[in-house]
């Protein structure tokens, strides 16, 4: 049976690093106790025990690591016991916190958005919440997910799997990272998910010399292929690079002329064949239309919604514009043959109104619009 390879000696910045997390993970569990404190106490020092606790935690880490430094020169004690009580409750605390928010996904008590928040506008739904909507529309994503959290987690407790489950979670947890920080999500979870990654990458660091040697001392045995002098290779290498960002950068490129009507525009009155719609007439007509909508890149919706955005009762279209006829045209998708065409003029056009004049299915349509934004 092979043996164990002596722990060597470390830097004292080292052991400030794996102390101070083993303690900080220590801490949180001791913190739950807290609740069983009575609430006035809560109420009236809860704001100070976790920094003292915190402060506590880092000074004595730092006594502690600086005494085992002094022993460790003098060889009078035994580093790897240590090592390895420390690097355990690190594992073994992130299989905790990262299986728990496995199991909650699994169990559907995470990305679950509550009932009332379906009928929020779009428009008004925050970042927290938007992504509670899009990660939880699909149970079977979550369960990937939370799967890939628990296996991650079972495989930390092994000192055998533990690089491997560190790599599996390590991305996962970035993820994460990522997304509580730009989509505001709550404060305490940025926090915890920040503590999670920061043990992860140390866990990764401990095995720097076998991922050196996995992904960058390993030479691929296929041989080289010849391209002539030594900068064509290099050439070659950013092509792709230069050729698919030329071809992003020309789609996005946005038409001028589109750009001018650019927005949401709302139908202040809409005349068809000489008659004023009713304020109520989008109700029961899908051509009352009440807002109109130009993307800027020759897709459009006229709405007759007021309120929101329905795809089933509003029209949808490419459009052209010429700001030097004034002339706008229309065709709209789904609604039939060719003759859903709206073939119109704008008069008066300004930056925050303009009239338009034209025909669809042989009516004259007349409108006046206001821009929202």
């Amino acid at each position: 049976m092979q043996q164990p390879t002596p722990y060597g000696p470390t830097t004292w910045f080292f052991k400030i690093c794996e102390g101070l997390l083993a303690s900080l993970y220590s801490l949180t569990i001791l913190s739950i106790s807290l609740e069983l404190l009575p609430a006035p106490v809560l109420d009236n020092y809860g704001q100070f025990i976790l920094p003292f606790m915190g402060g506590f935690a880092l000074l004595g880490t730092l006594l502690y690591t600086w005494r085992w430094q002094q022993q460790e020169r003098l060889k009078r004690i035994d580093s790897g016991f240590r090592h390895a009580w420390m690097q355990a409750i690190i594992r073994y605390w992130l299989a905790g916190v990262i299986s728990l928010y496995g199991f909650g996904k699994l169990l559907k008590t995470q990305l679950q958005p509550a009932l009332y928040e379906f009928d929020m506008p779009l428009g008004q739904v925050s970042g927290y919440r938007l992504t509670w909507f899009f990660f939880g529309y699909s149970y079977p994503f979550i369960v990937i997910v939370g799967l890939l959290q628990i296996g991650g987690s079972l495989l930390l407790l092994y000192r055998r799997t533990r690089l491997l489950g560190t790599m599996i979670l390590l991305p996962v947890m970035i993820n994460i990272v990522l997304i509580n920080l730009f989509y505001e999500i709550d404060p305490g979870a940025f926090i915890t998910s920040i503590f999670i990654t920061l043990g992860l990458l140390f866990l990764l660091l401990l095995d720097a010399n076998k991922l050196k040697a996995a992904f960058w001392d390993l030479v691929d045995p296929l041989p080289a292929i010849p391209l002539g002098r030594h900068w064509i290779k290099h050439i070659v290498r950013v092509l792709p690079f230069v050729v698919t960002f030329a071809i992003v950068y020309s789609i996005s490129l946005p038409n001028e002329q589109n750009q001018l009507l650019k927005g949401i525009w709302q139908v202040n009155t809409l005349t068809r064949n000489g008659q004023l719609l009713p304020d109520k007439a989008w109700l029961t007509d899908t051509t009352a239309w009440s807002r109109i909508y130009f993307t800027g890149k020759q897709d459009c919706v006229f709405s007759p919604n007021p309120y929101r955005y329905r795809p089933a009762e509003s029209w949808r279209g490419e459009y052209q514009y010429d700001s030097v006829t004034n002339r706008l045209q229309v065709i709209f998708k789904g609604r039939g043959t060719v003759k859903d065409t709206l073939l119109a003029t704008i008069h008066k056009r300004a930056a925050g109104s303009m009239e338009l004049y034209g025909t669809l299915r042989g009516d004259t349509l007349e409108m006046k619009l206001a821009r929202l934004r």
